[in-house]
């Protein structure tokens, strides 16, 4: 019998499993010689064994028992050789086939004959544990997000109490964290000439290494140096140290979203910050040259393009412009369904508060007739059991009409007048905008693509996609914005006809109510 010698340690253990492979090795050779196995052939290998397909030498040791190099294995224990069902189920297969005809551990014998059961059971186990492990590390982990403690190593800038189980400032490297931010929020540095003066400060990576501006910029965006974990999008309290101020993180992120009006000494270019390359991410920049503003891609990935091509200011604006089109609707369309709102609420108060008066006058009287019931019961000139039966009706009708009052408050009117005038004024607000766009100044130009703009790619000089802010993001997505003057065909034979008009109010006023509650429920506008 030939046997090859299988020997792992996770990669996860890492400094905890240093002398791990050494010390398998060794105590299973011993045993093969206790026992007189032919071991032809050794592999260790530093891989979790959670995932199948991961291990390159665990495959190899199969391959070579299946081409018939070797017909036995020798391992510390089952667990070694596998901890998911995948890999669990070729060696199983392989031993009922008598394919490996032996797996011997520093426990047990695996025979063909005699233990497949054993072996399922134990496999089952190995991967049940790992499964299990998986949920415990899970649920750790949570559990100290909650309690304000950061679960993985400690960021750059902090050095991990292993004794306390704390992470504290790195009074080495800390600094260099604080200064970033300083030099940056001032909007006079980029994040290039930021990481090349901490490097020339003396700041470096663990090898000695200068941080590039994608690592800076990450850093400048880390909510965990004023005290708060981002983790899975989610926010957790933590309990470090900050190493800055959250006025300070503040001041920063307005000066990467472009609204630190300090960034522009020189010049002022207002499309600048709203604009990134299509085919590499990077932001759009802008320089003046004889007279006429220019933007490019800034190529800060050094393998773009773009960056040659130059796109004047005019062009620039134009295209910008496009998306104005896109989240406007019809302005006389937009009034008539302001003004059937108007009627159809007038009408729904009305309604409501008559259902809501008749209700409340019911119980008046039910309240009126169970009195006089107490008193007749008092008296004792009627049966009991007959008062009692018309005192259970009374008070069951009772129980119902409150309920369809709760019932019926759910259901009141909610769109207000007030709401209704500004769900109106968003409407109108995107020609508004592109007034302003187009025939303001280069600062009422930049105002009006904060308030509208989150993004836009440009590619070839045309816009390739765009997004945009709400509540014009929820505009745009409205595909038919029902043109007025479509609208109107097959109506105007009698405009004279106030059914005619009604009849189309009807039809219109929908759009703008639903639209009106989306509005108060995803916005907050209102």
């Amino acid at each position: 019998m030939k046997y090859i010698l299988y020997a792992r340690k996770s990669s996860e253990d890492k400094g905890r499993q240093i002398l791990s492979l050494e010390s398998q090795v060794g105590t299973m050779k011993k045993l093969a010689d206790d026992l007189e196995l032919n071991i032809v052939k050794v592999f260790t290998e530093s891989k979790s064994a959670k995932k199948p397909d991961n291990r390159p030498l665990f495959a190899e040791t199969l391959k070579m028992i299946e081409q018939g190099k070797a017909n036995g294995i020798v391992c510390w224990k089952l667990d070694r050789l596998s901890r998911n069902p995948v890999d669990s189920g070729k060696i199983q297969w392989l031993l009922q086939q008598e394919i490996i005809k032996d797996i011997q551990t520093n426990e047990r014998r695996y025979l063909p004959e005699d233990n497949a059961l054993i072996f399922n059971v134990e496999s089952g186990m190995a991967n049940q544990y790992i499964r299990d492990l998986s949920k415990n590390v899970k649920r750790g982990m949570q559990t100290k997000l909650n309690n304000g403690d950061y679960p993985n190593n400690a960021k750059i800038g902090y050095v991990n109490d292993k004794i306390n189980k704390k992470i504290l400032i790195d009074e080495e490297r800390g600094k260099y964290i604080k200064h970033a931010y300083e030099l940056y929020a001032t909007g006079s540095r980029s994040l290039k000439a930021v990481a090349d003066i901490l490097y020339q400060q003396g700041f470096r990576s663990r090898g000695g290494n200068k941080y590039h501006k994608s690592k800076i910029h990450k850093i400048l965006q880390d909510p965990f140096y004023y005290g708060v974990m981002l983790v899975k999008g989610k926010y957790y309290s933590g309990n470090h140290t900050p190493i800055i101020s959250k006025d300070l993180f503040d001041k920063v992120q307005d000066v990467i979203n472009g609204k630190n009006r300090s960034r522009y000494k020189k010049h002022f270019f207002p499309l600048r910050g709203f604009m990134t390359c299509h085919k590499c991410g990077c932001l759009m920049t802008a320089m003046e040259k004889k007279g006429f503003v220019y933007y490019y891609c800034t190529n800060g990935k050094g393998k773009c393009d773009e960056h040659n091509h130059y796109m004047r200011s005019e062009k620039a604006e134009k295209v910008l412009a496009s998306v104005f089109p896109k989240i406007q609707f019809d302005n006389e369309f937009i009034e008539l369904c302001y003004e059937a709102d108007q009627e159809k609420n007038l009408k729904d108060e009305n309604f409501f508060e008559t259902i809501k008066s008749n209700l409340e006058k019911r119980l008046d009287l039910l309240a009126q007739q169970q009195l006089r019931l107490l008193d007749i019961q008092l008296s004792g000139k009627y049966a009991s059991d007959t008062i009692e039966a018309k005192l259970e009706a009374l008070n069951k009708e009772t129980a119902d009409i409150t309920q369809q009052l709760k019932d019926l408050e759910k259901q009141s009117p909610q769109v207000s007048a007030r709401t209704l005038e500004q769900t109106k004024k968003v409407f109108l607000s995107p020609y508004l905008l592109e007034n302003d766009f187009i025939g303001g100044d280069d600062l009422k130009k930049h105002k009006v693509l904060e308030k509208l703009l989150l993004n836009a790619t440009i590619e070839n000089q045309e816009m390739a996609s765009y997004k945009l802010k709400q509540p014009y993001q929820l505009l745009e997505k409205v595909e038919d914005k029902a043109d007025f003057a479509q609208m109107r065909k097959g109506r105007d034979s009698n405009p004279g006809n106030p059914f005619e008009f009604n009849t189309l109010a009807v039809c219109c006023f929908r759009p703008l109510s639903h639209l009106s509650k989306i509005f108060i429920k995803l916005c907050g506008v209102f």
